[in-house]
């Protein structure tokens, strides 16, 4: 048998183009879902606080007779603390009672005027609509530094 047949001493042809555009392709689409995934990977803690600090200024020692103004949303409820005196406010028809909640945002600035910052602590099964509808509630109260964790 010749060079063309099945057994063989002829040499075959090793010089072919490899096609890298599906390679690109891939590496591409895993370089997006990278950056959009590592964003999120940093969002525990998140305050929107317009006024900056530099690391040269010192923080003011604590008052010890402030007094904390939290809120929590929870799949089922929301939970209002004012120090330690905790308010239960129900979700009403899936959705946070946020009337019960202007209620109690009036009260803590009749008592508090001066201050704007609370913290929102969020379920991680809360939606997320909900927890942007509840900032917008808490800035148009006059509480516009609002710190949100979602741990």
């Amino acid at each position: 048998m010749g060079a063309s047949g099945l057994g063989g001493g002829g040499k075959r042809n090793v010089n072919v183009e490899l096609n890298l555009v599906p390679f690109i392709d891939l590496l591409s689409t895993l370089i997006c879902f990278l950056l959009m995934t590592a964003v999120w990977q940093q969002l525990s803690s998140l305050s929107t606080n317009s006024a900056s600090t530099t690391s040269s200024e010192s923080p003011a020692p604590p008052d010890p007779n402030r007094v904390d103004l939290s809120l929590s949303l929870l799949l089922d409820h929301m939970l209002a603390q004012e120090g330690k005196k905790s308010t239960k406010i129900a979700h009403v028809a899936g959705e946070p009672d946020y009337a019960a909640l202007i209620n109690v945002l009036t009260e803590w600035k009749s008592k508090y005027p001066d201050r704007q910052d609370i913290v929102l602590h969020t379920d991680s099964q809360a939606p997320y609509k909900q927890l942007i509808k509840l900032m917008d509630t808490l800035v148009e109260n006059k509480f516009e530094d609002v710190g949100v964790n979602t741990n």
